[in-house]
Protein backbone atom coordinates (compact mmCIF):
# COMPACT_ATOMS: atom_id res chain seq x y z
CA UNK A 1 0.00 0.00 0.00
CA UNK A 2 1.39 3.74 -1.02
CA UNK A 3 1.25 6.20 2.18
CA UNK A 4 1.68 9.49 1.75
CA UNK A 5 5.37 9.14 3.21
CA UNK A 6 6.25 6.82 0.58
CA UNK A 7 4.96 9.41 -2.24
CA UNK A 8 6.94 11.92 -0.79
CA UNK A 9 9.81 9.63 -0.60
CA UNK A 10 9.17 8.58 -3.89
CA UNK A 11 8.71 12.61 -5.19
CA UNK A 12 11.83 12.89 -3.95
CA UNK A 13 13.89 10.10 -5.33
CA UNK A 14 12.27 11.16 -8.76
CA UNK A 15 13.31 14.28 -8.35
CA UNK A 16 16.70 13.93 -7.87
CA UNK A 17 16.93 11.67 -10.76
CA UNK A 18 15.96 13.84 -13.57
CA UNK A 19 18.31 16.36 -11.65
CA UNK A 20 21.50 14.22 -11.87
CA UNK A 21 20.42 13.20 -15.62
CA UNK A 22 20.45 16.63 -16.54
CA UNK A 23 23.76 17.03 -15.36
CA UNK A 24 24.93 14.06 -17.89
CA UNK A 25 26.73 15.38 -20.75
CA UNK A 26 26.13 12.42 -22.66
CA UNK A 27 22.64 12.07 -21.97
CA UNK A 28 22.41 16.19 -23.29
CA UNK A 29 24.54 15.49 -26.31
CA UNK A 30 22.36 12.54 -27.84
CA UNK A 31 18.95 14.08 -26.45
CA UNK A 32 20.23 17.69 -28.35
CA UNK A 33 21.49 15.20 -31.45
CA UNK A 34 17.67 13.67 -31.56
CA UNK A 35 16.27 17.14 -31.28
CA UNK A 36 18.33 18.05 -34.30
CA UNK A 37 17.34 15.20 -36.43
CA UNK A 38 13.68 15.93 -35.50
CA UNK A 39 14.05 19.70 -37.36
CA UNK A 40 16.33 18.30 -40.51
CA UNK A 41 13.40 15.64 -40.45
CA UNK A 42 10.93 18.09 -41.01
CA UNK A 43 12.87 20.61 -43.47
CA UNK A 44 13.90 17.17 -45.76
CA UNK A 45 10.24 16.84 -45.48
CA UNK A 46 8.90 20.38 -46.70
CA UNK A 47 12.09 20.49 -49.34
CA UNK A 48 11.53 17.42 -50.82
CA UNK A 49 7.95 17.75 -51.11
CA UNK A 50 8.68 21.58 -52.17
CA UNK A 51 10.78 20.75 -55.14
CA UNK A 52 8.21 17.88 -56.58
CA UNK A 53 5.57 20.33 -56.03
CA UNK A 54 8.01 23.44 -58.33
CA UNK A 55 8.65 20.44 -60.95
CA UNK A 56 4.89 19.80 -61.53
CA UNK A 57 4.66 23.79 -61.50
CA UNK A 58 7.25 24.33 -64.51
CA UNK A 59 6.36 21.32 -65.94
CA UNK A 60 2.08 22.35 -66.22
CA UNK A 61 3.32 25.60 -67.80
CA UNK A 62 4.87 23.89 -70.36
CA UNK A 63 2.12 21.37 -70.90
CA UNK A 64 -0.49 23.88 -70.79
CA UNK A 65 1.39 25.96 -73.63
CA UNK A 66 1.86 22.61 -75.47
CA UNK A 67 -1.95 22.27 -75.22
CA UNK A 68 -1.28 18.85 -73.51
CA UNK A 69 -3.49 17.17 -70.97
CA UNK A 70 -2.38 18.28 -67.44
CA UNK A 71 -1.97 15.02 -64.86
CA UNK A 72 -2.61 15.10 -61.36
CA UNK A 73 -0.33 17.08 -58.82
CA UNK A 74 1.59 13.99 -57.28
CA UNK A 75 1.72 16.12 -53.91
CA UNK A 76 -1.68 16.26 -53.33
CA UNK A 77 -2.42 12.75 -53.55
CA UNK A 78 -0.02 12.48 -50.59
CA UNK A 79 -0.80 12.90 -47.69
CA UNK A 80 0.90 15.95 -45.69
CA UNK A 81 1.76 13.53 -42.83
CA UNK A 82 4.15 11.70 -45.03
CA UNK A 83 6.47 14.60 -44.88
CA UNK A 84 7.83 13.45 -41.56
CA UNK A 85 8.56 9.90 -42.30
CA UNK A 86 11.64 9.75 -41.82
CA UNK A 87 11.11 10.44 -37.68
CA UNK A 88 10.90 6.71 -37.77
CA UNK A 89 13.93 6.04 -38.94
CA UNK A 90 15.46 8.58 -36.46
CA UNK A 91 13.26 7.34 -33.42
CA UNK A 92 14.72 4.07 -34.18
CA UNK A 93 17.76 5.09 -34.27
CA UNK A 94 19.08 7.90 -32.20
CA UNK A 95 15.64 7.95 -30.21
CA UNK A 96 16.10 4.58 -29.08
CA UNK A 97 19.78 4.75 -28.36
CA UNK A 98 19.57 8.05 -26.16
CA UNK A 99 16.71 6.35 -24.50
CA UNK A 100 19.16 3.45 -23.81
CA UNK A 101 21.61 5.61 -22.10
CA UNK A 102 18.82 7.55 -20.60
CA UNK A 103 18.05 4.52 -18.77
CA UNK A 104 21.22 2.66 -17.57
CA UNK A 105 22.43 6.07 -16.40
CA UNK A 106 19.57 6.59 -14.07
CA UNK A 107 21.02 3.71 -12.72
CA UNK A 108 24.75 3.39 -13.02
CA UNK A 109 24.96 7.70 -12.20
CA UNK A 110 23.65 6.29 -8.76
CA UNK A 111 25.96 3.66 -8.14
CA UNK A 112 28.88 5.39 -9.43
CA UNK A 113 28.25 8.26 -7.01
CA UNK A 114 28.53 5.77 -4.10
CA UNK A 115 25.05 6.86 -2.83
CA UNK A 116 22.92 3.30 -2.79
CA UNK A 117 24.31 2.73 0.73
CA UNK A 118 22.76 6.09 1.41
CA UNK A 119 19.37 5.47 -0.07
CA UNK A 120 19.64 1.85 1.55
CA UNK A 121 19.55 3.55 5.25
CA UNK A 122 16.49 5.58 4.75
CA UNK A 123 13.28 4.04 5.81
CA UNK A 124 11.62 3.06 2.89
CA UNK A 125 10.59 0.01 0.89
CA UNK A 126 12.19 -1.52 -1.65
CA UNK A 127 9.68 -0.59 -4.97
CA UNK A 128 10.08 3.16 -4.01
CA UNK A 129 13.12 3.13 -6.08
CA UNK A 130 12.40 1.18 -8.71
CA UNK A 131 8.62 3.53 -9.36
CA UNK A 132 11.00 6.58 -8.63
CA UNK A 133 13.41 5.72 -11.36
CA UNK A 134 10.78 4.16 -13.85
CA UNK A 135 9.00 7.82 -13.16
CA UNK A 136 12.06 9.61 -13.97
CA UNK A 137 12.74 7.35 -16.86
CA UNK A 138 8.95 8.14 -18.20
CA UNK A 139 9.22 12.17 -17.86
CA UNK A 140 12.21 12.14 -19.61
CA UNK A 141 11.11 10.17 -22.60
CA UNK A 142 8.16 12.07 -22.29
CA UNK A 143 10.14 15.40 -22.74
CA UNK A 144 12.03 14.31 -25.94
CA UNK A 145 8.61 13.44 -27.71
CA UNK A 146 6.63 16.26 -26.64
CA UNK A 147 9.63 18.56 -27.83
CA UNK A 148 10.02 16.62 -31.05
CA UNK A 149 6.24 17.13 -31.65
CA UNK A 150 6.00 20.65 -30.81
CA UNK A 151 8.34 21.46 -33.45
CA UNK A 152 6.73 19.10 -36.30
CA UNK A 153 3.35 20.87 -35.26
CA UNK A 154 4.92 24.34 -35.76
CA UNK A 155 6.08 23.06 -39.08
CA UNK A 156 2.15 22.38 -40.56
CA UNK A 157 0.96 25.56 -38.61
CA UNK A 158 4.03 27.37 -40.59
CA UNK A 159 3.54 25.60 -43.83
CA UNK A 160 -0.43 26.68 -44.98
CA UNK A 161 -0.08 24.48 -48.55
CA UNK A 162 0.32 21.30 -45.94
CA UNK A 163 -2.47 21.36 -43.68
CA UNK A 164 -3.84 18.45 -41.37
CA UNK A 165 -7.43 18.09 -40.81
CA UNK A 166 -8.87 16.55 -37.54
CA UNK A 167 -8.11 13.36 -37.85
CA UNK A 168 -4.49 13.91 -39.49
CA UNK A 169 -3.40 15.75 -36.21
CA UNK A 170 -4.73 12.63 -34.34
CA UNK A 171 -2.89 10.34 -36.41
CA UNK A 172 0.05 12.85 -35.35
CA UNK A 173 -0.60 12.52 -31.50
CA UNK A 174 -1.22 8.59 -32.01
CA UNK A 175 2.22 8.76 -34.16
CA UNK A 176 4.40 10.51 -30.74
CA UNK A 177 1.98 8.29 -28.63
CA UNK A 178 3.22 5.07 -30.24
CA UNK A 179 6.93 7.08 -31.09
CA UNK A 180 7.14 7.49 -26.95
CA UNK A 181 6.48 3.69 -25.74
CA UNK A 182 9.28 2.27 -28.49
CA UNK A 183 11.35 4.64 -26.40
CA UNK A 184 10.15 3.32 -23.61
CA UNK A 185 11.40 -0.63 -24.23
CA UNK A 186 14.60 0.62 -24.42
CA UNK A 187 15.01 3.16 -21.50
CA UNK A 188 13.40 -0.12 -19.10
CA UNK A 189 16.19 -2.04 -21.03
CA UNK A 190 18.78 0.17 -20.73
CA UNK A 191 17.33 0.52 -16.97
CA UNK A 192 17.11 -3.27 -16.36
CA UNK A 193 21.28 -3.71 -17.21
CA UNK A 194 21.63 -0.38 -15.29
CA UNK A 195 20.64 -2.43 -12.42
CA UNK A 196 21.49 -6.09 -12.56
CA UNK A 197 24.88 -5.66 -14.51
CA UNK A 198 27.81 -6.60 -12.37
CA UNK A 199 29.99 -3.80 -14.69
CA UNK A 200 29.04 0.01 -16.10
CA UNK A 201 30.61 -1.44 -19.69
CA UNK A 202 28.21 -4.59 -19.65
CA UNK A 203 25.35 -2.62 -18.54
CA UNK A 204 25.51 -0.55 -21.60
CA UNK A 205 26.95 -2.81 -23.85
CA UNK A 206 24.08 -5.93 -23.65
CA UNK A 207 21.29 -2.94 -24.30
CA UNK A 208 22.62 -1.90 -27.51
CA UNK A 209 23.75 -4.95 -28.47
CA UNK A 210 19.90 -5.93 -28.35
CA UNK A 211 19.22 -2.71 -30.08
CA UNK A 212 20.94 -3.53 -32.96
CA UNK A 213 20.01 -7.59 -33.10
CA UNK A 214 16.84 -5.86 -33.18
CA UNK A 215 16.93 -3.35 -35.18
CA UNK A 216 19.28 -4.59 -37.99
CA UNK A 217 19.50 -8.36 -37.44
CA UNK A 218 15.95 -9.75 -36.93
CA UNK A 219 14.44 -7.29 -39.79
CA UNK A 220 16.87 -9.50 -42.20
CA UNK A 221 16.19 -12.84 -40.99
CA UNK A 222 11.84 -11.88 -41.14
CA UNK A 223 11.51 -9.97 -44.17
CA UNK A 224 14.96 -9.94 -45.57
CA UNK A 225 15.70 -5.63 -44.48
CA UNK A 226 19.13 -5.39 -45.08
CA UNK A 227 21.06 -2.97 -42.97
CA UNK A 228 21.06 -0.26 -45.37
CA UNK A 229 17.41 -0.43 -46.33
CA UNK A 230 16.49 -0.62 -42.41
CA UNK A 231 17.88 3.17 -42.96
CA UNK A 232 15.50 4.11 -45.26
CA UNK A 233 11.77 4.27 -44.23
CA UNK A 234 10.26 3.39 -47.66
CA UNK A 235 12.33 0.65 -48.19
CA UNK A 236 12.05 -1.05 -44.94
CA UNK A 237 8.59 -1.53 -45.95
CA UNK A 238 9.12 -3.46 -49.30
CA UNK A 239 7.74 -6.85 -50.21
CA UNK A 240 9.54 -9.90 -48.66
CA UNK A 241 11.01 -12.83 -51.01
CA UNK A 242 8.00 -15.22 -51.85
CA UNK A 243 9.33 -18.19 -49.74
CA UNK A 244 8.23 -20.53 -47.21
CA UNK A 245 11.70 -19.05 -45.11
CA UNK A 246 10.43 -15.72 -44.74
CA UNK A 247 6.53 -16.86 -43.95
CA UNK A 248 7.71 -19.21 -40.98
CA UNK A 249 10.15 -16.78 -39.96
CA UNK A 250 7.96 -13.66 -40.31
CA UNK A 251 5.12 -15.23 -38.44
CA UNK A 252 7.31 -16.73 -35.72
CA UNK A 253 9.57 -14.05 -35.37
CA UNK A 254 8.21 -10.91 -36.46
CA UNK A 255 6.60 -10.07 -33.27
CA UNK A 256 10.22 -9.97 -31.42
CA UNK A 257 11.49 -7.78 -34.50
CA UNK A 258 10.23 -4.59 -32.48
CA UNK A 259 11.75 -2.10 -35.20
CA UNK A 260 9.72 -3.54 -37.81
CA UNK A 261 6.60 -2.99 -35.54
CA UNK A 262 7.57 0.26 -35.04
CA UNK A 263 7.84 1.09 -38.74
CA UNK A 264 4.35 -0.70 -39.43
CA UNK A 265 2.57 2.01 -37.20
CA UNK A 266 4.44 4.90 -37.86
CA UNK A 267 3.97 4.24 -41.71
CA UNK A 268 0.33 3.64 -40.88
CA UNK A 269 -0.28 6.39 -39.08
CA UNK A 270 1.80 8.89 -41.24
CA UNK A 271 -0.10 7.68 -43.96
CA UNK A 272 2.65 5.94 -46.30
CA UNK A 273 2.22 2.04 -45.69
CA UNK A 274 2.12 0.49 -49.00
CA UNK A 275 -1.43 -0.51 -49.96
CA UNK A 276 -0.53 -4.09 -50.58
CA UNK A 277 1.53 -4.58 -47.24
CA UNK A 278 1.16 -7.40 -45.24
CA UNK A 279 2.17 -7.83 -41.98
CA UNK A 280 3.00 -11.56 -41.37
CA UNK A 281 4.00 -11.24 -37.30
CA UNK A 282 1.53 -13.58 -34.94
CA UNK A 283 1.13 -11.12 -32.90
CA UNK A 284 0.02 -7.03 -33.47
CA UNK A 285 2.48 -4.85 -34.04
CA UNK A 286 0.91 -2.25 -31.68
CA UNK A 287 0.92 -5.21 -28.89
CA UNK A 288 4.32 -6.45 -29.38
CA UNK A 289 5.41 -2.75 -28.15
CA UNK A 290 3.20 -2.45 -25.10
CA UNK A 291 4.22 -6.01 -24.41
CA UNK A 292 7.84 -5.69 -24.62
CA UNK A 293 7.41 -2.26 -22.60
CA UNK A 294 5.59 -3.76 -19.99
CA UNK A 295 8.08 -7.06 -20.14
CA UNK A 296 10.90 -4.87 -19.58
CA UNK A 297 9.56 -2.38 -17.16
CA UNK A 298 9.03 -5.41 -14.88
CA UNK A 299 12.45 -6.30 -15.09
CA UNK A 300 14.04 -3.21 -14.32
CA UNK A 301 11.63 -3.22 -11.03
CA UNK A 302 12.66 -6.38 -10.58
CA UNK A 303 16.36 -5.70 -11.23
CA UNK A 304 16.22 -2.56 -8.16
CA UNK A 305 14.27 -4.35 -5.88
CA UNK A 306 16.73 -7.03 -6.03
CA UNK A 307 20.19 -4.56 -6.05
CA UNK A 308 22.39 -5.22 -2.77
CA UNK A 309 21.96 -1.37 -1.05
CA UNK A 310 24.80 -1.79 0.75
CA UNK A 311 27.16 -1.60 -2.19
CA UNK A 312 28.44 2.02 -3.29
CA UNK A 313 30.04 1.13 -6.34
CA UNK A 314 30.11 -1.55 -9.47
CA UNK A 315 33.61 -2.77 -8.11
CA UNK A 316 32.46 -2.35 -4.35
Amino acid sequence: MVTAHSTSRIGLLTGHSLAALMRERTVALLGLLFLILVIVSAYLGWSATSTVNAIYLRSAEYMSAQGQTLPPNPVLDTSPLALLRNMATYVSLIGALAAIVIGHQLMSAERKAGTMPLLGSRPMRPADLGIAKSLALIVAIAALVIFAALINTATFLALPEFRLDAIGWLKLAAFYGASGLYLLVFGFLGLWFGASAKSETVGLLIPVTIWLTLTFVLPQITSNINPVAALNPVSALAEPPASAFFQITGWALGSLSLAEAYRIISAQLLDFLPANYIDRAAIPAAVSLFVAALGFAGLAARAIGRMDMTKGDYDA
